[in-house]
């Protein structure tokens, strides 16, 4: 038998094994839309996006109606839902929303989940362990039935998590930590490839089911999951499997100077009018 037979689909399988150091990204996206669940009075649409070594983006929508029998032309019920999501290395975006028209008695309903995977080291002199600060930004907002959650999670076993709904404020969990609002300081090894997964997932339901307006709900975090590590000592970098830096953009000087001039002018027409 030819070997190069045997062996060809075995290298076709390597040839689809990503590097060691690749950084990967998931989205998952689901809106649904119905009057009556199971049967044909139903809309949905979903995906789901996994990459190698890129970004994920996708959005949904789903909307279905409901004639109106009594009069020809018009509807009873109208359910909307919609779900999007981005991501790249330290970069999470997901929106979901959904509305329901006065008494309609079913559910329309969007999620989005989206999370990615990335390593790190801290390359420096030999030694043991230093600090590393590790931040969870957030800054999305709910309103209606909805709700929102996201972990980072460090394979030293360090992490930062919060969940958020309707009924409950934001709130953050460190570990080791009795607690935290999203940044939180770790001893991690050095010159040791450390393992960085994070994700962040929304979702947002609407019924109106006995209620004599629209009822709407959203989850709007489409620009907000930001992570960043910080290292206080210099002598030390990091270097990531996807390139990603990790490190807040600071925001230009310029910005600075015209900040200072714009307080300066404000302060000086205020003392005009006090002094007048």
């Amino acid at each position: 038998m030819n070997r190069f037979t045997i062996l060809l689909p075995l290298f076709t399988v390597m040839a689809y094994v990503p590097a060691a150091n690749a950084y990967t990204t998931s989205l998952t996206v689901i809106a649904s839309a119905n009057a009556a669940y199971g049967s044909q009075s139903y809309d949905a649409d979903s995906n789901v996006v996994n990459s190698i070594d890129g970004p994920s983006a996708d959005s949904v929508n789903a909307f279905y109606k409901v004639p109106n029998n009594g009069e020809p032309g018009s509807l009873s019920e109208i359910y909307r839902s919609s779900a999007s999501g981005f991501v790249s290395p330290g970069v999470l975006k997901a929106s979901a929303s959904a509305s329901a028209t006065a008494y309609a008695a079913n559910v329309a309903s969007g999620s989005s989940k989206v999370s990615f995977a990335d390593n790190f080291k801290l390359v420096g002199p030999s030694g043991r362990n230093i600090d590393l600060t590790l931040t969870y930004l957030v800054s999305g907002a709910l309103s209606g039935t909805a709700a929102a959650s996201g972990t980072v999670q460090l394979s030293t076993g360090d992490r930062i998590s919060f969940t958020e709904n309707g009924y409950t404020p934001r709130s953050f969990s460190c570990s080791w930590i009795a607690s935290c609002t999203g940044v939180a300081t770790f001893s991690v090894p050095v010159n040791t490839l450390i393992s960085l997964d994070a994700f962040l997932e929304v979702g947002a339901g609407a019924s109106s089911y006995f209620k004599p307006t629209i009822t709407e709900s959203s989850a709007n975090f489409g620009n907000t999951g930001l992570v960043y590590l910080g290292i206080a000592d210099s002598r030390y970098q990091l270097q990531s499997g996807s390139g990603f830096s990790y490190a807040p953009v600071p925001l230009p000087a310029a910005f600075w100077t015209f900040a200072a001039g714009l307080c300066a002018f404000g302060f000086s027409n205020l003392r005009k009018r006090v002094i007048g």
